[in-house]
């Protein structure tokens, strides 16, 4: 019996090489190591997919071991600067720089919008000293001191 697989990861965003936006017909695939993942080909110059509810965008598939790895992006042999960790069912814009020679190094990751139930954990307060525990000690004192005194 296999697995369900998890969710997909979408994106979508503006796309420019080497300072200028990408040309209509560019390919970008999506890797996890080196395993492509995803691809689109970009239709409007300087732009991928869309965040409309059925506007076409990156979808990469990958498989249960690969969530929390980073996906990497590549247009005409180059590597985009930007690089995210791998969340299920995440729909993300991610604006791409493609330029030769420069090495993928900005981490674009979200945090996850998955909700975990986080335990509160009550915080203790430093018990003070009434100041009523003190008064029967000074009471006591100065009765010795009043009885001293007298004798």
């Amino acid at each position: 019996m296999s697995a369900i697989p998890p969710l997909p990861y979408e994106f979508y965003g503006n796309a420019t090489i080497n300072g200028t936006p990408a040309p209509a017909g560019t390919l970008i695939t999506a890797h996890i190591g080196d395993i492509e993942v995803g691809n689109i080909t970009i239709t409007a110059v300087g732009a991928y997919g869309g965040s409309g509810t059925f506007d076409k965008r990156l979808v990469v598939n990958g498989d249960e071991k690969q969530i929390g790895q980073f996906i990497t992006f590549r247009a005409e042999g180059t590597e985009a600067a930007q690089k995210v960790k791998l969340w299920a069912g995440e729909s993300q814009r991610l604006d791409l720089t493609f330029t030769p020679g420069a090495a993928g190094t900005i981490d674009a990751s979200l945090t996850p919008s998955q909700q975990t139930n986080t335990p509160d954990i009550p915080t203790a307060e430093p018990t003070k000293k009434s100041p009523l525990v003190a008064a029967p000690v000074i009471a006591g004192f100065l009765a010795l001191v009043f009885f001293a005194r007298r004798s």
